[in-house]
């Protein structure tokens, strides 16, 4: 069967099915993937069947493993691979439980001076209902304020810390909780496009603002700019392999199920570049 890449809305994402990540992959079928996430910035293969090795394998194909530093998910032999499981979830400070990548829209780890450019997630077990997780073009995003909006913006830079959670150990927060310096609108270093990159969780303040200012002028920009138009909800089945371009996309876990139940995944983050 030949490998079919099928676009999964107007704004990004897309369906690829004919390729097992689990078996060697031609030159031509990685070409066409990695053709596939940079144009749609989020691909989804789909039936896929992985062991944590060959996972890793699969994800390697993609570039370099790196490390996460939510500590008490990650798997004894296989540490690159954070077992994120709903059944699991402690309560934070305020005594809510909320799903992995469910509080806000996000980048991934932007408290790492050099972050990842993808991460990989992988379906292992899902609720009977619900359980998505939507993605947001942050290009479109950036390309929709007006001239002088992208000129204030650009000249933005967000500090950013380790959030104070269970799953975070001490040790990892000693040595992921250094406060790097990152651009609000960074350009990607294969298309030259820009985009708003935040992971407002991680936010500490905007270089010269206050706090409590950085985060009500943060909440409304994504509050404006991400809409169904620059969107994608995806629906996951058992099997997905799903990699979202970090560097350009922003993404929410939907808390729209019973926790109780387990959605269960494996995730992978793959090392990128110092956000420019």
């Amino acid at each position: 069967m030949s490998i079919i890449v099928t676009p999964l809305s107007e704004a990004i994402g897309a369906e690829i099915v004919g390729v097992d990540l689990s078996l060697p992959v031609s030159d031509n079928d990685l070409q066409i993937i990695n053709s596939a996430i940079e144009k749609y910035l989020v691909i989804v293969v789909r039936a896929q069947r992985f062991s944590p090795k060959s996972l890793l394998s699969a994800v390697r194909l993609f570039g370099e493993t790196m490390e996460q530093h939510l500590t008490d998910t990650l798997m004894d032999d296989y540490p690159e691979i954070a077992l994120l499981d709903s059944r699991e979830m402690p309560p934070d400070k305020e005594g809510k439980i909320i799903p992995f990548g469910g509080r806000d829209w996000h980048t991934d780890h932007t408290n790492h001076e050099i972050p990842p450019k993808f991460t990989a997630l992988y379906a292992l077990k899902l609720p009977d209902t619900g359980g998505d997780t939507s993605f947001a073009n942050m290009h479109l995003a950036y390309n929709s304020l007006d001239e002088n909006e992208q000129k204030i913006l650009s000249k933005l830079q967000t500090v950013n810390k380790i959030e104070d959670f269970a799953y975070i150990d001490e040790k990892a927060r000693e040595k992921f909780g250094k406060l790097p310096v990152h651009p609000l609108i960074r350009t990607h270093p294969a298309t030259h496009k820009k985009a708003i990159y935040i992971h407002p969780g991680k936010l500490e303040n905007l270089v010269g603002m206050k706090a409590q200012d950085s985060h009500i002028l943060i909440r409304n920009l994504l509050d404006k700019v991400i809409t169904p138009q620059i969107s994608y909800r995806h629906k996951w089945q058992k099997g997905d392999f799903l990699i979202t371009d970090n560097r350009a996309v922003l993404h929410l876990a939907h808390q729209d199920y019973d926790l109780s139940e387990g959605r269960t995944m494996y995730r992978v983050l793959i090392k990128g570049e110092r956000p420019i």
